[in-house]
């Protein structure tokens, strides 16, 4: 299966140039996820490519549920994704900016492509209208996603699971902070359990966010809880402007980190 992603034609006016592959993931990350922008920019400088790439990839596959909610053409999106990783293994990368760049981050050996599509399975549980039963489901689709992402950097490393809870920290206040958009979109996560109530949610990000590792696996979770600390003081009310605004701290925080 070979159908487009959303919102990009993988052919026609597409980069080819490493280079330009580059500017463009960083572009997009810059301008559409800037906290996974600055979390890249804080890690090892033999990691930050790629994990700008990585983040790259994981808007694409954001964008795999349609705005009309359609599975079946999010399923196509999805297995469009599983078809470029195979094609990366086989070292015959479709023409796609993300994908080239995902290309050359498999060949040095920054990114393993193969480990990449159980990421993809995850993402069809955005595919499914019901939102989860409780914090655990929650937490499992946080850890599966964002928690694998980032310790995908870095795998083989002491640090591995610092980073997945980190990535997972941060899912979850991400998760907490958009709740007012997905419901408007179809797609709540707010667990039925909690009747509406996000601070238990929030409170498990905390918890996550209080790992330790080296500064740079732990990226994720320095921006986790600015954005918790916020949320407390907007008493877990996503309708709050404190909570929904980006925190101005966040460069601040993440010098803080890694400095001291």
């Amino acid at each position: 299966m070979n159908a487009s992603p959303p919102n990009h034609n993988p052919v026609a006016g597409s980069p080819t140039n490493p280079v330009e592959d580059a500017a463009y993931c960083a572009n997009q990350v810059q301008e559409q996820d800037s906290d996974r922008y600055l979390v890249a920019l804080f890690q090892p400088k033999r990691l930050r490519q790629a994990a700008i790439t990585l983040a790259a990839w994981n808007l694409e596959l954001s964008n795999a549920r349609p705005p009309s909610g359609e599975k079946t053409l999010g399923l196509i999106r999805l297995q469009w994704h599983r078809d470029a990783l195979q094609e990366i293994l086989a070292g015959n990368p479709r023409r796609h900016p993300v994908i080239n760049a995902l290309a050359v981050a498999h060949e040095s050996g920054r990114v393993d492509a193969a480990a990449l599509d159980a990421i993809v399975e995850a993402r069809e549980r955005d595919l499914d209208p019901e939102p989860p039963r409780d914090l655990a489901e929650v937490e499992a689709y946080a850890r599966a996603t964002s928690g694998a992402l980032h310790r995908h950097l870095w795998r083989d490393t002491k640090a591995a699971q610092a980073a997945e809870d980190a990535g997972t920290a941060f899912a979850l206040i991400g998760l907490a902070r958009s709740e007012p958009i997905n419901q408007a979109r179809g797609r709540p996560w707010a667990p039925k359990a909690l009747n509406g109530d996000l601070r238990p949610l929030i409170q498990r990000a905390i918890e996550l966010a209080e790992t330790k590792g080296p500064s740079a696996a732990i990226a994720p979770a320095t921006i986790a809880k600015g954005y918790a600390k916020r949320a407390l003081k907007a008493k877990c009310d996503p309708t709050s402007a404190l909570m929904a605004a980006a925190d101005p701290w966040r460069l601040w925080r993440l010098l803080m980190t890694k400095f001291l």
